[in-house]
């Protein structure tokens, strides 16, 4: 059973079960305050006949004159003894006397339902001298009532078969409506299953705020970016796969010479063991870099512990110092003597490298590393060279996975074009921001600024 027809058959079966409490209800209101104001009416006259002294006048009811001008149609008054006979009755409806006749020794309503009709009586005591004698029986045939209650549920059930059939159709018909987008997102995935291409769930010009609209755009926004996501990773391979088979090229190629010519030529064979060196180092930075991006590590701080950036960030310029052989200039605003942080302090180490070593790369000049403090809440760590620049319309694109501009000058300098991507990944952990500016010729600023707290 589809869910639209179980919608359907719920709705209606909820609308007619609130229909038969509501007609349930209407019926019986309709039948209390009718025989509710007869009943008062026959309270009334009881009492203004008892005011008659009954017992003491029973020519009463051998002249029938001054109670029959009491007795309308479909009533019937009758007196009855202690023994529950009865002593004296007129009546203007037959019917009336097929009820028998009870004594009862206090004011007593029944309301009693026969085939033909609905009937009310009332019992009054009646007292002589302070002891009651008998009892003043008023009974009234509501034959009308009857016929009423029986055209009200009528009317009643002919409201509900229609209200049925108007919430089947039209429960049919809004889950129709209800569910076309559920249809088209079911539809749209059979499509995306069968073809194996993205595609989008249509939307109506004019957006609502309904949660079926939200839950298309949701689908279509997750399209574009599972979309996103697979033409990077295609890209992401078809470039680890370029820069794998360069270097393993290179060492396949250098390996066949030294088997053939190089253990006759030690001249030939030191050029072919530098250039294996060389290539394996480059496969080996090649795969260190990969590793951190496929790293599957959370996407807060890794280890969330509080240290000071400072001798961090003194440390990593003084290492390349050395290794380098260039000048780095440590920059740290006057009035710090430390600065605590919260987040990954190898992290933290990896991004300083990262951006030191490509400053060094492409810049003869002084490297120079600032550190401040913002609003005493964000942390600025800013690398400046004074090198060969970075072309404007490059900008965009230096955060992209193997991603370089001058891919032969580069791979000279040992570059695989993942630092920046690796920078990118490890700012965005702490829930940094990172920005670079350049200009050719006049050099390049990379500026990261982190949160002193990791959420």
């Amino acid at each position: 059973m589809s869910l639209k027809l179980k919608i359907t058959l719920w709705v209606s079966a909820g609308l007619m079960l609130i229909l038969f409490f509501s007609f349930t209800f209407v019926y019986y209101m309709f039948i209390r305050v009718t025989t509710k104001g007869e009943l008062e009416l026959l309270k009334d006259k009881a009492r203004t006949l008892i005011l008659k002294d009954l017992p003491s006048h029973p020519e009463y009811w051998l002249n029938n004159s001054q109670m029959e001008e009491l007795l309308i149609p479909q009533e019937m008054v009758r007196y009855i003894a202690p023994d529950s006979k009865v002593v004296h009755q007129i009546y203007s409806d037959p019917n009336l006397l097929q009820f028998s006749p009870s004594y009862v020794d206090k004011e007593t309503v029944i309301l009693k339902t026969a085939p033909d009709g609905i009937f009310i009586f009332v019992k009054m005591p009646v007292f002589k001298e302070g002891h009651q004698v008998a009892i003043l029986e008023i009974g009234r045939s509501m034959r009308r009532l009857g016929e009423y209650s029986r055209m009200l549920i009528s009317i009643l059930l002919l409201t509900s078969t229609g209200a049925l059939i108007l919430a089947l159709l039209g429960g049919y018909f809004y889950t129709n409506v209800l569910f076309r987008p559920l249809q088209q997102l079911v539809t749209t995935m059979q499509n995306i299953e069968k073809s194996g291409s993205f595609r989008h769930i249509p939307l109506p010009d004019k957006l609502t705020n309904d949660e079926l609209t939200m839950l298309s755009a949701t689908f279509n926004r997750m399209i574009d970016r599972l979309q996103e996501m697979f033409q990077k990773q295609e890209q992401f391979l078809a470039d680890a796969s370029h820069e794998l088979r360069t270097p393993l090229t290179i060492i396949e190629s250098y390996a066949s010479l030294l088997r053939r010519w190089a253990f006759r030529d030690d001249k030939l064979r030191e050029e072919a063991l530098e250039a294996i060196i060389s290539e394996s180092a480059q496969l080996k930075i090649l795969t260190q870099n990969l590793l951190s991006l496929t790293d599957k590590e959370k996407e807060d701080c890794e280890q969330k512990i509080t240290f000071d950036l400072l001798p961090i960030a003194e440390q990593t310029a003084a290492s390349l110092r050395v290794t380098s052989s260039r000048e780095i200039e440590v920059q740290i605003d006057q009035d710090l003597k430390e600065l605590h942080m919260n987040g990954d302090p190898s992290k933290i180490r990896q991004l300083l490298i990262i951006l030191l070593d490509n400053a060094l790369k492409y810049s003869q000049l002084l490297v120079v590393l600032k550190i401040g403090v913002t609003e005493n809440t964000w942390v600025t760590i800013e690398v400046i060279d004074q090198g060969i620049g970075i072309a404007e319309s490059d900008l965009p694109h230096l955060f992209d996975r193997f991603y370089r501009t001058d891919k032969a000058r580069n791979r000279k300098q040992g570059g695989v074009g993942l630092g920046l991507a690796i920078a990118e990944h490890i700012v965005q952990k702490h829930g940094g921001t990172i920005q670079l500016k350049s200009c050719l010729g006049q050099g390049t600023s990379a500026l990261i600024t982190l949160p002193k707290t990791c959420e």
